[in-house]
This record gives structure tokens, C-alpha cells and sequence, in this order.
């Protein structure tokens, strides 16, 4: 024990001469670090820091702090607008910046996801955009104040969401035909042809229609059926509508794109009835169409060298003629030039109309197994022609014939051996090429069958032709 507290007594001084050390070792760090200014500064400045710290939490216990990019929820849950059916369909306003007040170490540890941005939509009652204010609330029940909301205020539109069924058309604006080939439009369809589309009603409502295009480039000669997932909407002005709040199955819609030959002809008609020596071409006829384009799904159409509206017998053109042909095509046909009828017309410049007593009638081409001859004495026949042949024109240059090449017995008009009917006879002249007859004329045929007598033949034939006369007379 002894010699532990010796040796105790002679550690002390040691100790203390360390200690003595150790001041004078501070000491002189104190006094050199006194003449650094830099360091002194260093040294202000923490003990600043340090004093502040300590007065803010005990003289100054609230603070302001300002918190950016709280976004800005939407919620209905509760209101009356959500009771009515109402949704949120738009709104201007993505985030707010809001500054608090409150207990300084409470509002100091705040952060973006511990605050609650919402509008105030408890008297929204109606469809339409509404101007609403925007409130800040603490997600976890931190007691602060708010200051101020950057911005203050959110448009929002409301509406009432419905599903409309709408009609499909196709476009397909990069797709060109080859040389004489065109697009069918009135069989070029969409599959599916109707979408059911869910959106805000009033958007809805501005839909006139709907297409589905496809963007893809090619040139067709033959028809083709191409797919796209594309759907626009179009209101009545033909404007591309925004889509973004409308909801539809997103389907791929199939457009038959179907190939028509088209081809340009000229327009002609006939004209029947001509006499043997007449001159069409004096003529002076005008067809309101010159041309026409028709369309078909096979190249057939390639084989058709001109378009017949049909025929007009030479005794209808009057000086005033004028006559409208329906342009007539086969089912499969479609007119590309719009026209649904042709008007032809006779230029009467320069003809006049004459009338002349024809007593010469004849038959030729007559049947051997009859004896034909013609009781009608005479015919009052019109003519048309130029005026300075009309001048010149005589009645003995006019020939009035009963061609019975293509005549056969009709059995009602048989009487034992006696036949009697009436007749259109050829009116011609040969001696002018450019005049005709206007008019439809009949005169009373009679036939003997061949070698056939009768004792009252002779008065028969007389009985015959003065009835014939006079009904040629009434007619």
C-alpha cells in the first residue's frame, strides 16, 4: 500500500506538468489563431450562426415557408355534382406554389407530398366551365396556416358523360388509280361501319362524323382492301375535332377500296325510217352532250366504242323538234359525268314546211299468194327541206309507196279471200336528197288472195274503196 501511494504522489506532478502543457499549448494556438483574420471571421461567423439558431427557437417559435409544385388533385367524392352525374372533363390548372405559416420545426419539415391541393366544387350543379378557388389542406393533420395559393383559382369544365353510336366513312387520300381506273366511292366502305363512343356529352354532340383513314401510298388498278386503327372525327364544317376526351374500343377498321374502268365516249343516236337517197347529214341536229363517261368494275368496258340514247324515225323531226333521251345505263354501269338526260334538238335555220296532194300511190314487194292494191285516192303529205328547193319542189316529184316487203297477213284483217288493213307507206323524193316527209299518214290496203273470183267482185272493189275513201277523208 505504501508503495502504491508513492507511486500515486510521483504520477501528479506528471499529470499536472501535462496539463500546464496542454494550456500553454491552447494558449498559443488561441493567440495565433487572434492574429488570422480569416480565421477570426471563420469563428464570428459560427458563433452567429449558433446564437441565431438558438433566438429563432426561443424569441421566434413560427416561420413562413413557401412549397412549390403541389399538384392540384381532382376529387367529386361527396359534392353535389357528383350526385347529378356530373365529371371533371378539363382543367387549366396542374400544380399550385402556397406558402405557410406555423410552428417552425413543424412547417420546416413539411414536403410536397404531405400537402393536399383541391378545388372547391361543393356548388358546381351544372354542366359548362366554372371558375372555382383552390384550397391547401396538410395530408397528415399538420397544424398550419396558409398564407397564400399561387394561382389562386382553376377552370374547370364539367359535363355529363354519354355514349354515342356514330357511322364509319373511309378515306384513303394517298391512293391514286391507274390511267382509266377510278375509285368506286358508292361501294367504298369501312368494316366495322358504326363505333360506340364514349366521351362528354356536349363534345359528343358536335360529332357530324367520323372517319377511318389510312395514310398508306399506292397506286390501284385493281380493287384492294386495306386496314388502320386512324379515327378521326369531323363536326358539320368538316373541322378535325380534338379526340383526347372521347373513349372508344380501339379497333382495326378494314376499307375496301373498290376499282372502277372508266372510259369517255362520244354520245349517238339513229334515225330510222329513212328513205333510200336521203342525205342524213342535211340534217341539222345538236345534242345538248357531246360525250359521256361511264364506269364499271370489269375492263369490258374497253370493247364499248360510243354511247347510243337510241333512235328517232326521220317523219318525227318538225321544224320545231326538240326531244329529251334518259341516259339509261345497265345496273352495273355508273354515269361519272352527272347528266341524267340528252337533249336533241334540229336546228330549223334556213328549212320551211310544205304541204302536198299525192293521188300515186303504189305498192311494191307485194306477197304473190295476194293481189295487193291501194284504195286510199290521195294523201295531203307535209315536207320539210330548204326553203328555195320547196320553191321548186312539185308534187310529181314526190313517190309514195306501200313497201309490203316486211308486211304479213294478219288474221283479223282476213275476209274469206279478202284481206283489208291500213298501211305506213314510203314517202321519198328522188329528185332532191335533203327534203322528208313530216307526219305519221296510213292509206286503206286491199288484197285479193290469188285466183280467188266472185260473181259481186267488181261491186265489192267499188263498195271497198269509196269506204276507204271516206274514212282516208275523216282521218
Amino acid at each position: 500500500m505504501a508503495n502504491d501511494k508513492s507511486s500515486k504522489q510521483s504520477q501528479n506532478p506528471q499529470k499536472k506538468a501535462n496539463s500546464l502543457k496542454r494550456i500553454e499549448h491552447s494558449g498559443e494556438l488561441y493567440r495565433r489563431l487572434s492574429r488570422s483574420r480569416p480565421a477570426m471571421m471563420i469563428i464570428s461567423l459560427v458563433i452567429a450562426i449558433v446564437l441565431w439558431f438558438v433566438i429563432s427557437i426561443v424569441i421566434y417559435p413560427t416561420t413562413l415557408r413557401t412549397i412549390y409544385h403541389v399538384p392540384l388533385e381532382v376529387d367529386l367524392t361527396g359534392t353535389a355534382a357528383e350526385e347529378d352525374g356530373l365529371s371533371v372533363i378539363d382543367y387549366d390548372v396542374e400544380e399550385v406554389s402556397v406558402q405557410l405559416e406555423g410552428n417552425r420545426k413543424q412547417v420546416g419539415n413539411i414536403e410536397v407530398e404531405d400537402l393536399v391541393a383541391t378545388a372547391a366544387a361543393e356548388s358546381v350543379t351544372s354542366a359548362g366551365t366554372k371558375k372555382l378557388s383552390i384550397r391547401v389542406t396538410s395530408a397528415d393533420n399538420t397544424e398550419f396556416e396558409v398564407k397564400s395559393i399561387t394561382p389562386s383559382n382553376v377552370s374547370m369544365t364539367f359535363d355529363y358523360i354519354d355514349t354515342y353510336t356514330f357511322d364509319i366513312q373511309p378515306s384513303a387520300p394517298n391512293i391514286t388509280f391507274v390511267e382509266g381506273c377510278i375509285l368506286d366511292e358508292e361501294n367504298f366502305i369501312s368494316t366495322p361501319a358504326t363505333i360506340e363512343v364514349t366521351g362528354p356529352q356536349q363534345e359528343l354532340e358536335q360529332v357530324a362524323y367520323c372517319v377511318a383513314e389510312t395514310e398508306q401510298k399506292e397506286q390501284l388498278s385493281v380493287s384492294k382492301i386495306l386496314t388502320t386503327d386512324t379515327l378521326l372525327f369531323y363536326n358539320e364544317q368538316g373541322t378535325q375535332l380534338d379526340n383526347t376526351n372521347f373513349t372508344y374500343e380501339l379497333a382495326r377498321f378494314s376499307l375496301e377500296i373498290p376499282v372502277l374502268y372508266q372510259k369517255t365516249m362520244d354520245i349517238t343516236y339513229q334515225i330510222t325510217n329513212v328513205p333510200t337517197g336521203f342525205d342524213l347529214d342535211c340534217l341539222d341536229l345538236t345534242l345538248s352532250e357531246s360525250e359521256i363517261t361511264l364506269a364499271v368494275p370489269s375492263s369490258a368496258i374497253d370493247e364499248m366504242s360510243e354511247f347510243n340514247i337510241g333512235s328517232i324515225a326521220l317523219r318525227d323531226i318538225d321544224l320545231d323538234y326538240s326531244q329529251d333521251f334518259v341516259v339509261s345505263v345497265p345496273e352495273e354501269y355508273t354515269n361519272q359525268s352527272g347528266f341524267s338526260t340528252i337533249t336533241l334538238t334540229l336546228n330549223a335555220d334556213g328549212l320551211a314546211k310544205k304541204d302536198f296532194i299525192l293521188s300515186d300511190i303504189g305498192v311494191v314487194n307485194a306477197p304473190a299468194s295476194y293481189d295487193f292494191e291501194v284504195l286510199t285516192q290521195q294523201l295531203t303529205v307535209s315536207i320539210i327541206g330548204p326553203e328555195d328547193v320547196l320553191e321548186d319542189l312539185d308534187a310529181s316529184d314526190i313517190t309514195v309507196n306501200v313497201d309490203l316487203l316486211s308486211y304479213s297477213v294478219q288474221a283479223d284483217a282476213v275476209d274469206e279471200d279478202l284481206v283489208t288493213f291500213y298501211y305506213m307507206p314510203t314517202i321519198s323524193c328522188s329528185k332532191y336528197d335533203n327534203v322528208w316527209a313530216v307526219g305519221d299518214y296510213r292509206v286503206a290496203v286491199q288484197g285479193m288472195r290469188t285466183g280467188a273470183t266472185t260473181t259481186t267482185e267488181e261491186e265489192s272493189t267499188t263498195e271497198t274503196k269509196t269506204t276507204a275513201a271516206e274514212t282516208d277523208e275523216e282521218s
